[in-house]
């Protein structure tokens, strides 16, 4: 049976720009959207607002779940909550202990590396149903 493991991805994006990491330690050199796994104890929302602090140095306002995105592998399987960032404060620390932060357009971001396929949550079929009101 394959391990699950339950985390979460943080989505902000402006002006066709969204905000990214790139991995320094582990995964190193790929990119990412702000996230992170669920500690014990803590909800998804918790999560969202903890590790985007910790891998952009910005703090969350206001975040909303979209859903879920569920990435197998051969050996885990992903259960990712997804929040879209509606509001936030201070500004993308570029280098922190564990990654890179920066605005990358969006189709830039796309054509990057990936450990994942967490991507497609940015494409344009997801874009769309993450900017309904």
């Amino acid at each position: 049976m394959k391990e699950i493991l339950y985390g979460v991805r943080s989505i902000l994006v402006e002006n066709g720009k969204v905000l990214c990491i790139k991995n320094k330690l582990e995964r190193i050199g790929y990119y990412d959207l702000p996230g992170g796994q669920i500690e014990k104890g803590e909800t998804p929302y918790q999560t969202c607002v903890r590790e985007f602090k910790e891998e952009t140095g910005m703090s969350i306002n206001k975040a909303t779940y979209k859903g879920t995105l569920i990435i197998t592998t051969s050996k885990k399987i992903y259960n990712l909550k997804i929040f879209l960032v509606n509001d936030y404060s201070g500004n993308p620390i570029e280098e922190l202990i564990e990654n890179y932060c920066m605005w990358m357009d969006l189709k830039e971001y796309l054509s990057k590396e990936k450990l994942y396929a967490n991507a497609i949550i940015l494409d344009d079929f997801f874009y769309k149903v993450l900017n309904r009101k």
